[in-house]
């Protein structure tokens, strides 16, 4: 196995292939049957680059844009609506021979912007690996979920560029063909009536034909986990 720094690439190089596995994984969840959408720029914004809004208790807005995931996506089976976000990069794979381990890197930053995107949507971490598509439990398409990725204890190293960056083992991630397995929120995809009392529907606690306040049945308020800092260099 050939181990060339991707870090040393030209950046338009190394653009370009990322784009070009964004756009093979559209075409892998198509053809499982699903739909995927290239997410875009935010209208007017000065950045081209893809973001999401979402809620800040520190901006003075009350909002605040965070870089988006590549990709949404929907599988089949799933209900209309039901969608979740991927992350999608071309990896280089490596060795750790002190620990038979093959592994990719991740750098701080990316993973930073996944745990944003994942306090809101699914999110789910999806590697193009073609250098061992013919590699026994693995694949040229690996994925894991980021709430799995993010309870996982992982090692850490300065790369050669300066960036800290976690490593992450392939046997953390699942192939492809396996991703449609994953079961679906229950909770949100099922025609049971809900159980929270705020939302029963026809719910008459005060006995009056009207619904109570949230406040007055121990609803409490809270704001959206936001703006911790990224790591520090």
């Amino acid at each position: 196995m050939t181990i060339e720094p991707i870090w040393q690439q030209p950046f338009h190089d190394r653009k370009a292939k990322g784009q070009q596995s964004e756009r093979l994984f559209m075409m892998q969840i198509a053809c499982m049957g699903g739909a995927a959408q290239s997410l875009g720029t935010v209208p007017g914004h000065s950045d081209p680059t893809p973001r999401f809004c979402r809620p800040s208790s520190i901006a003075e807005e009350g909002f605040h844009y965070s870089v988006s995931p590549d990709i949404l996506f929907t599988l089949p089976g799933q209900p209309r609506g039901f969608a979740s976000l991927a992350q999608v990069k071309l990896k280089k794979v490596y060795p750790e021979k002190s620990k038979g381990w093959l592994f990719v890197f991740l750098d701080e930053a990316e993973m930073y912007r996944m745990k944003v995107a994942a306090q809101f949507f699914d999110v789910f971490f999806i590697i193009h690996t073609p250098e061992v598509a013919d590699v026994d439990g693995f694949g040229e398409w690996l994925w894991v979920k980021f709430d799995d990725l993010s309870n996982t204890e992982l090692y850490r190293r300065r790369l050669p560029n300066g960036k800290k960056a976690f490593i992450l083992p392939l046997n953390l991630f699942r192939p492809l063909s396996e991703l449609a397995k994953e079961p679906l929120h229950e909770p949100a995809n099922i025609d049971a009536p809900p159980t929270d009392r705020c939302v029963r529907k026809n719910a008459d606690l005060r006995g009056d034909g009207n619904l109570p306040e949230p406040s007055q049945i121990g609803a409490t308020s809270g704001t959206a986990s936001d703006d911790a800092l990224p790591p520090s260099a």
